[in-house]
């Protein structure tokens, strides 16, 4: 797929000697770290990493073309599709891949790469079920290599859970492979890391902040640059379509909670991006006015978000968005409709 929006041209890499002090046993580029000293002075700081590229995309709005970007879905959502198409976009700008995948048969995974129509002199590189374990340094050497030797390649980690022996709910577990992956990521200041982990069960029930809909541990959203969540929408049968939501649920240099719905036509490998963060919120809005014009009195507005679909806090957000329209008004300890505001009543 080509990315819809071009990511600027990259100058060559260049690698360093590795300061000593960093506790970083891999040579930093420059721009990432090289300072003797725990702190420098502002002024030396930014001539450092004034050269380092701007934020840019990948694919536009929802995958950055550097960084560390978390995808978090139920199994079967989509995320190792959303990998691959993440992998066939960066190969057409000339950027080599390196997927470490844990999961799937080797039959299933020959024919994800079919249905997009990866070309086979993609500069892909495949590490299948091989028992990949982020403790293992000789393991992360060998990625460490990869990323230090080509000018912006992409890291494919799936999924999380497979990568370390540790429990994922277990916090200190789950920072310390953190770690290795964040020592992985400041190889190369261009790189993009992609790491994939399940959604969470309440995450899945659509309760709480989209940004924990992880499973386990809090420390994966607080590592990554972006966090994407997916959900997976229906397709006709037979129709040879695959189609997920992907929600922006945390994005460091960019805006949050838009949504952009990806459907995969298989076989002919191309892939449609279509913006539905207006359409999402204009039918919130609708289950909104016909839960409110359906009841008997004012609603407070945790009542009134627990009676929609989704997750509360992207119903806060709705509700919020409608009073500032002065379409809701508040009474007594609730909201009622503004009268002017239209809408039909549940039959």
């Amino acid at each position: 797929m080509k990315p819809t929006g071009a990511p600027s041209p990259r100058g060559a890499v260049p690698v360093p000697p590795v300061d000593p002090g960093t506790g970083n046993p891999f040579p930093e580029p420059s721009g990432t770290g090289g300072t003797g000293s725990l702190f420098e002075p502002l002024a030396a700081f930014l001539d450092r990493t004034k050269d380092l590229p701007p934020l840019s995309w990948l694919v536009e709005w929802v995958v950055p073309d550097s960084g560390n970007l978390l995808i978090v879905a139920a199994p079967g959502a989509g995320k190792t599709f959303f990998a691959l198409v993440i992998a066939k976009t960066a190969a057409a700008e000339g950027r080599p891949s390196l997927l470490v995948l844990e999961e799937g048969r080797p039959r299933s995974m020959f024919d994800r790469f079919t249905a997009l129509a990866f070309p086979p002199d993609a500069p892909v590189f495949i590490a299948h079920r091989k028992g990949v374990r982020l403790e293992d340094a000789t393991i992360r050497a060998q990625i460490a290599e990869f990323l230090r030797t080509h000018e912006a390649p992409v890291l494919v980690l799936d999924p999380f859970s497979s990568l370390f022996l540790g429990n994922e709910n277990d916090t200190e577990a789950v920072n310390q492979a953190k770690e290795h992956v964040q020592r992985l990521a400041t190889v190369n200041p261009r790189a993009l890391v992609v790491l994939l982990h399940h959604t969470s069960k309440a995450g899945e029930r659509g309760e709480g902040p989209a940004i924990y809909a992880a499973r386990g541990s809090t420390v994966l959203p607080g590592w990554a640059d972006m966090q994407v969540n997916l959900t997976r929408e229906d397709t006709p049968r037979n129709s040879g379509l695959v189609s997920f939501v992907a929600q922006v649920a945390k994005g460091r240099d960019g805006e949050t909670a838009q949504r952009f719905r990806f459907t995969l036509a298989l076989g002919k490998g191309t892939v449609t991006v279509e913006d539905v963060s207006a359409a999402v919120a204009q039918d919130k809005a609708q289950q909104v006015r016909q839960v409110l014009a359906s009841a008997a009195a004012p609603l407070p507005k945790s009542k009134l978000a627990g009676l929609l679909p989704g997750r509360r806090q992207d119903a806060f957000h709705v509700i919020a968005a409608m009073e500032a329209r002065g379409e809701l008004k508040k009474e007594g300890g609730g909201y009622i409709l503004a009268p002017d505001t239209a809408t039909e009543r549940e039959p």
